[in-house]
């Protein structure tokens, strides 16, 4: 794995033919939006372009994906992969070739450096940021589709702008995105103002069973027969996570979300102090500073004690 800046990346991009990009596992915004992007960009330069084929879990994201998915018989010459990052989150059902991934573009610090190029920025606050100054290192004319996209990219992942990974950098983008005149305010309502009846009753749930086993710490759980009653689906869970800080004085919030199959998916936010992803690391996770997730086996108790005792290792 050799790593690359943004200009050097640029150059790869723009010298590849017939690229087939990869999103992560259960695709969210960032994902999503910077893959839809980079497929509009890389055909703005002429190129053919498609993401690889990877159900969208969230009906809210389709337009970024379903459209540009590769069709059967594409033959890629080059294999591009946006904020995954390692070889477990690859698209479901899609085998590397065997020359394998030649470039990776990431913001997880947690990057295995499986790509042969590796374009990383740990404190970006999400890869949206770094496929706009990619975009742009190639000179190509930002449309407001591309722009639409990586709006919902940076946005989605700094909880709309409001995370402490937001950068000066990050809103100077946003603004630049916004200038091409898609409709940011329909987007942000689409986003972050609109939800169903579901997820309503999902949020509910989740508050009824806050606790505080620390002073400026809050836990949610949310048990698979919880999910059922309230007839929620995947598209109702996302950044359900946010809400744990939402009480005030919450500087650590913790939310342990049932599968079906019984494990937990475990979501741990921050102020960035500790590390959110050193401290899921004891339980097999990781992530950002401030954001950080894991899937756990296991009694909710358990994970919650485990946690919260590497919590308190890590502000040592």
């Amino acid at each position: 794995m050799e790593k690359i800046g943004i200009s050097r990346t640029g150059a790869l991009l723009a010298g590849a033919e017939d690229v087939l990009i990869l999103t992560h596992v259960r695709p969210d915004g960032d994902t999503a939006g910077s893959g839809c992007a980079l497929c509009l960009g890389l055909r703005a330069l002429g190129k053919r372009a498609y993401l690889a084929a990877n159900p969208p879990s969230m009906k809210r994201y389709e337009k970024y994906m379903t459209p540009y998915f590769a069709p059967a018989g594409f033959a890629a010459g080059f294999v591009a992969a946006v904020d995954v990052p390692g070889p477990g989150q690859f698209p479901p059902g899609w085998t590397p070739p065997p020359g394998g991934v030649d470039l990776a573009i990431d913001h997880h610090g947690s990057n295995s450096g499986y790509a042969k190029y590796t374009c990383l920025e740990a404190d970006s606050a999400a890869t949206g940021e770094l496929v706009y100054l990619i975009l742009r290192a190639t000179d190509v004319p930002l449309s407001p589709d591309m722009a639409e996209a990586l709006y919902a990219a940076v946005a989605t992942d700094t909880g709309c702008f409001r995370t402490p990974g937001t950068t000066a950098r990050t809103l100077s983008i946003a603004g630049a995105l916004r200038q091409t005149g898609f409709d940011a305010a329909e987007l942000t309502r689409r986003l972050f103002e609109s939800c169903s009846p579901a997820r309503l009753r999902l949020e509910a749930a989740m508050f009824s069973t806050m606790r505080f086993p620390r002073p400026g710490v809050c836990v949610m759980t949310l048990p698979m027969d919880s999910v059922r009653a309230c007839g929620a689906t995947e598209d109702d869970m996302d950044k359900l996570s946010t809400l744990t800080t939402v009480p005030e004085g919450v500087q650590t919030g913790l939310l342990l979300r049932q599968l079906p199959d019984g494990r937990w998916k475990v979501s741990l936010r921050t102020n960035g102090t500790p590390h959110a992803g050193e401290v899921m690391s004891a339980v097999g996770g990781g992530g950002h500073a401030d954001a950080a997730g894991a899937v756990v086996s296991g009694s909710p108790q358990q994970i919650q004690d485990t946690l919260l005792a590497a919590l308190e290792d890590h502000r040592l």
